[in-house]
């Protein structure tokens, strides 16, 4: 709705929004400008990973502290089966 014209009853704007200009008109216009700017291509494979991989995206740091909150892994893990463990030429495996 920010965006757009009309309004509805159910939401109500966000302080940071309103602060966007003096009336409704200039808001969205500031709304839209914001959204303006396209994201490179790189961003955008980033942000579909992320989200369709149900990661976080961000510094290593954020995802570490995401992990924490959560109690899982939130970033991407290693693909295939774990690794056998190597056995040496001349260890037996009996």
């Amino acid at each position: 709705m920010n965006a757009q014209q009309g309004a509805s009853p159910f939401l109500v704007p966000h302080e940071t929004y309103k602060r966007l200009g003096s009336n409704e008109e200039d808001r969205r216009l500031a709304y839209r400008e914001l959204l303006r700017s396209d994201l490179e291509p790189e961003m955008v494979d980033r942000i579909r990973k992320a989200t369709n991989g149900n990661y976080a995206l961000g510094s290593e740091r954020f995802a570490e502290e995401v992990a924490l909150m959560l109690a899982r892994r939130v970033t991407p893990g290693k693909s295939g089966r774990p690794r056998k463990p190597e056995v040496g030429r001349n260890e037996s495996l009996f």
